[in-house]
């Protein structure tokens, strides 16, 4: 007799293991592409064409940290809170991805034409003025309309696995995507890096059709379950006005009025923040202080990520078996120990890339353990609303530490960076030992229960 296959659940979702892994995949596929566009394309290359144009430290700040900052503290509230109560046939998430897709790839190609769009307003409109200073203006508003469409994808596409995958599989689902993500980011340092420079319409092209692709597909082939009625208790009210005070009162309410959730956002905003300068700077620190070549310097994060790759899918499945509030802890504290070794030795490319591949590795295990870190903490069915809670607290603490980490890097050079990361990191550390006894003392692994507000 044929055994019946097991049939996993999320709310009203039911799967076959089969029919999990295909809805997976179109999910992961969905993390590659906002990885390449987001994390990689973007970041990698922009300080490149804004040095390009000859601005500061801090002016690159200006348009890759502290705009982009601004904009998530007043959207990502919005955005994820509505999404939350949006009821839909075709789920909470799923029509937002769709609709903002193809505008996140236009106006990623426009960045790709900046110096054709700077050199026609320079003829057409602006004749004495130089180009660099066009060029500065062209990107900070194709950045600045770039970031504000980004903010539905970027707030939205990492609640979809709270709703749609087990939680008994969500460890090890990101540890496969974490897996990947360091395969990509092989591919990309390895192979793409110092082509993309060299050419960035192409590259910017070729990523702009996989990031529709996997788009499309995630729309198409996974579906959302049955989400409960949203509480209308303040919908009743007549005035518009009232209805939003009484929103933004409840939202802060909820998200803030507990220690555990406070110090859990902020230690996420300091651990953004303490990468604020090496994400910026740490091609620059490479070509320009320790003389290496693009391609060297891809060379390292590429080797990094691989070895990366290695780590990270069994340590996904080792967090659906520890708390991954542990994983975090011990990858700052090596991320310290690390940035205090590299502000001393690295003076050239072998020693950078020593520091370069480790803090690839640990910045991959530390960031797989993020995510399973928040679904773990705060409460599941108010999980677009405590994020965008956890984001606004990153995004303050970045436009501070935007523009103060441009101004340090400025006044005391790109090795600035290890210093930087090595003492935000401490503090993250430490708030983040807060959030440790809070967890231990409402339950622990086993018992914890999500603090509610009455």
């Amino acid at each position: 007799m044929a055994r019946k296959p097991v049939i996993y659940k999320v709310g009203t979702l039911k799967y076959t293991l089969p029919k999990l892994i295909f809805v997976c995949f179109w999910i992961l596929c969905s993390y590659l592409a906002i990885n390449l566009l987001a994390y990689k394309m973007v970041p990698t290359l922009m300080p490149v064409l804004l040095d390009r144009r000859n601005l500061t430290s801090r002016e690159i700040a200006l348009i890759l940290s502290t705009i982009p900052a601004i904009i998530n503290t007043i959207l990502c509230p919005v955005i994820s809170t509505i999404s939350d109560k949006t009821r839909t046939r075709w789920g909470r998430r799923i029509p937002y991805l769709a609709v903002s897709a193809p505008f996140i790839v236009l106006f990623m190609m426009l960045i790709a034409f900046e110096p054709e769009i700077t050199e026609f307003l320079r003829r057409s409109c602006f004749p004495g003025v130089s180009s660099d200073r066009i060029g500065f203006w062209v990107l900070a508003v194709l950045m600045s309309i770039y970031v504000t469409i980004f903010q539905v994808p970027g707030s939205i596409v990492y609640y979809v696995v709270a709703d749609v995958v087990p939680k008994q599989f969500i460890g090890t689902f990101m540890g496969f995507s974490a897996f990947l993500g360091t395969g990509v980011t092989f591919v990309f340092n390895y192979f793409i890096l110092d082509r993309a420079i060299a050419a960035p319409k192409f590259w910017f092209a070729v990523i702009g059709i996989f990031y529709l692709a996997a788009y499309g597909g995630l729309c198409y082939f996974v579906k959302e379950g049955e989400y409960p009625p949203v509480d209308s208790h303040i919908e009743k009210r007549k005035s518009f006005l009232s209805k939003c005070k009484e929103h933004i009162l409840l939202y802060f309410r909820e998200c803030y009025s507990h220690r555990i959730y406070v110090m859990l956002f902020v230690t996420g905003g300091l651990t953004q923040a303490s990468t604020l300068c090496r994400n910026m700077f740490n091609l620059l620190f490479a070509t320009k202080d320790l003389k290496m070549t693009p391609a060297e310097f891809g060379q390292t994060m590429a080797i990094g990520a691989l070895i990366s790759a290695v780590v990270v899918l069994p340590m996904g499945r080792l967090m659906d078996k520890i708390h991954p509030i542990r994983v975090f802890f011990v990858s700052g504290l090596i991320i310290i120990a690390m940035n205090a070794w590299g502000y001393f030795f690295v003076h050239d490319a072998k020693s950078f890339m020593v520091v370069g591949i480790l803090m690839v590795l640990t910045y991959a295990i530390q960031s797989l353990s993020s995510q399973p870190m928040m679904i773990a903490i705060v409460p599941t069915a108010q999980y677009g609303q405590f994020n965008s809670a956890n984001s606004m607290i990153n995004s303050g603490i970045m436009v501070i530490a935007s523009q103060l980490g441009g101004y340090c890097t400025d006044l005391f050079g790109y090795r600035m960076i290890f210093i930087w990361d090595f003492l935000l990191t401490a503090a993250a550390s430490i708030t983040l030992l807060i959030v440790w006894h809070d967890w231990k003392k409402r339950g622990g692994k086993e018992n914890y229960t999500p603090p509610t507000f009455n």
